[in-house]
């Protein structure tokens, strides 16, 4: 796990040791134990490196690293979970390694495999690896874009970085941003990551499961993977068998670590699985020993999205240890630390809270987690109640239906948020649209609409709505964004997240059950919570009250943060900004902050353009 960095020359002119230093050490927080550059001897290619040492600590995993022929060099950010299983099939082809690392197995595999490699690994990841006897760069992303990995290219040369940021200062300050991915976010959206877009004009990100091969001085992008459908068993007892296994099979590949590990555990489903389940696990060998049966949880005193309390009840019944760390809201001062460390300006607050969270985890010894993203955009978390009522039109299941309108009308009501009333609003448009639809009557719906274009449209012919909806949750959004979140937050303390849910396996067989698995007879999440019987405690397995991770930010701008908030948007910058309303934006924060009962949804709109706006005064 690291910030991986490089530079292409397709002329003769020489890359400069200022240049590629200067590229690698943007990304040093997220390299905190070692550091690394390589410049061809024609000063054409040059690789840089931060490492976060996870596996084989010794400088034998240092990085750039060349395979034992000196022809190709990596630089690599991220795991291969099954680096022992690949290297105990090459070592019979005759390949011989002397590190303890998966960066050296990936370099035996292109040798033996080529490109073919990808299909073999179960991990998370983000590579290049540059041939010096073709001159060729090959650049690679896991398949679902968990690590980030970002390039510009032009007729001179390509620059590849971990984070958009460091790409920044080489092309420099006044390098033009892309006007529609700041137009997204000004709006709370963050529909680009789920593109090939970023914030700057000309600078894009690889997408996941695609690659990019340098050669002859030509960039060609490729897609090598696609979701595939998978064979699944017809009865809900048997999917969750399967995905019991899987779950597990996921958590033990990533306990493979030779520092501490942790978990994050909020106390709901997703991350209660998890520690449920890596609780009862025994370590693989002394070498991977290193679970501290430590838990961390992110608490909101007098917020009511905190769940500091369901967590505690857990870990107490988990026989683990609970850390509840106390979120509350910061000075300017810490706020803009964390904005700083941000690569370039978040569309929410949530932010925050986690990268708090992960500053703690790091000063407590903890260099890996372990989390829970994933199964709230697969198995229907997000109450897409809509498309949930249209899919059950579609599949002529009255029961299923009202199966459905159940279900996420009991998801909880909390403060400027009612799931009973969100519920019934989406069950009367779903009405509304399908007796207009009987009568031949036209109906237009405008859902807000980015001109963003996703890098995966693959779409099913035979899906329903809820099916299609879940597909651009996970490939499209929210989901690229949290990863995206995630990966800067824990980043920025040096901290490597692992996500066992978003085991390809797990994705693949979950994307091939049907939709009634998914949310049906009173729950979201229907088969995970089927699998976990007997590993999870029911209280926590069959609750149904669902928070979303983020920012009490009613409470924090009606309250502490009122007066920073207040003192941004009174700023030049802020007010006389090119992309923004900055004096109808100060008037409505300020009845805003004036209101009896202030809305999540309208407090959401407020963060983006004050970080924005900070963000090109600190550029």
């Amino acid at each position: 796990m690291c910030g991986i960095a490089g530079i292409f020359h397709f002329s003769q002119d020489p890359i400069s040791e200022e240049s590629i230093n200067r590229l690698t050490d943007a990304v040093a927080h997220r390299g905190p134990d070692g550091r690394g550059t390589w410049l061809l001897a024609t000063q054409t290619v040059a690789l840089g490196q931060r490492r976060l040492s996870i596996l084989d600590l010794s400088d034998a995993g240092k990085q750039p690293m060349p395979d034992q022929t000196g022809r190709y060099w990596i630089t690599f950010n991220g795991e291969i979970y099954n680096f022992l299983e690949i290297r105990q099939e090459l070592a019979q082809k005759g390949y011989q390694f002397h590190t303890e690392s998966d960066t050296e197995v990936i370099l035996a595999a292109y040798h033996a495999w080529g490109q073919e490699m990808l299909h073999t690994f179960n991990g998370m990841w983000a590579f290049a690896i540059y041939d010096t006897q073709t001159n060729e760069l090959f650049l690679a992303r896991d398949r679902f874009g968990v690590k980030p990995l970002y390039y510009y290219l032009s007729e001179k040369q390509l620059i590849f970085s971990s984070e958009i940021q460091a790409i920044h200062k080489i092309l420099g300050k006044q390098h033009p941003l892309n006007q529609v991915v700041v137009a997204d976010l000004l709006r709370g959206k963050s529909y680009f990551h789920g593109t090939a877009q970023t914030y700057l004009q000309d600078v894009y990100a690889l997408g996941g499961g695609q690659s990019l091969v340098v050669k002859n001085s030509k960039a060609t992008i490729q897609t090598w993977y696609n979701l595939p459908q998978v064979q699944v068993p017809a009865s809900l007892v048997e999917q969750a068998e399967i995905l019991r296994t899987l779950c597990i099979d996921a958590c033990k590949l990533r306990l493979r670590s030779d520092v501490p590990i942790g978990t994050c555990l909020s106390g709901g489903l997703d991350s209660g699985s998890i520690t449920a389940i890596i609780s009862q696990l025994k370590p693989e060998g002394s070498r991977f020993a290193h679970y501290t049966h430590r838990g961390f949880c992110a608490a909101f005193p007098n917020s009511t999205i905190d769940e500091s309390q369901e967590a505690a009840y857990l870990s107490k019944q988990l026989g683990s240890r609970l850390d509840v760390v106390q979120i509350t809201p910061p000075s300017g001062t810490e706020l803009e630390t964390a904005m700083q460390s941000c690569d370039g300006f978040m569309h929410a607050l949530a932010f925050y809270p986690i990268w708090k969270l992960y500053q703690y985890i790091k000063n407590q010894g903890i260099t890996v987690t372990l989390d829970g993203q994933g199964p709230d955009e697969l198995l229907g978390g997000y109450s897409p109640v809509r498309e949930g009522l249209k899919a059950a039109l579609q599949e002529k299941k009255l029961n299923w239906f009202i199966d459905i309108y159940q279900t996420y009308a009991q998801a909880g009501e909390f403060a400027g948020v009612s799931s009973k009333a969100n519920t019934y609003a989406a069950f009367k448009d779903v009405v509304k649209t399908e007796l207009k639809r009987l009568v031949g009557k036209p109906t237009i719906i405008a859902p807000y609409h980015s001109d963003l274009v996703p890098l995966r449209q693959q779409l099913r012919p035979e899906w329903n709505e809820l099916d299609r909806s879940l597909y651009k949750q996970f490939f499209q959004s929210p989901l690229p964004s949290i990863l995206n979140q995630y990966d800067r937050a824990s980043m920025a303390s040096g901290v490597e997240c692992r996500m066992p849910f978003m085991d390809y396996r797990v994705v693949e067989f979950v994307f091939s059950l049907p939709t009634t698995s998914k949310v049906g007879g009173g729950y979201t999440k229907r088969v995970l919570r089927e699998a976990m019987q007997g590993i999870l405690p029911d209280e926590t397995r069959l609750r149904k009250r669902k928070i979303g991770f983020n920012a009490p930010i009613v409470e924090w701008f009606t309250g502490n943060l009122k007066t920073w908030m207040a003192d941004q948007m009174n700023s030049t910058a802020f007010l006389q900004s090119n992309y923004f309303d900055g004096k109808k934006i100060q008037a409505d924060f300020e009845q805003f902050t004036k209101s009896n009962n202030p809305q999540w949804d309208y407090a959401w709109l407020f963060w983006a353009p004050v970080h924005f706006a900070w963000w090109q005064k600190n550029l």
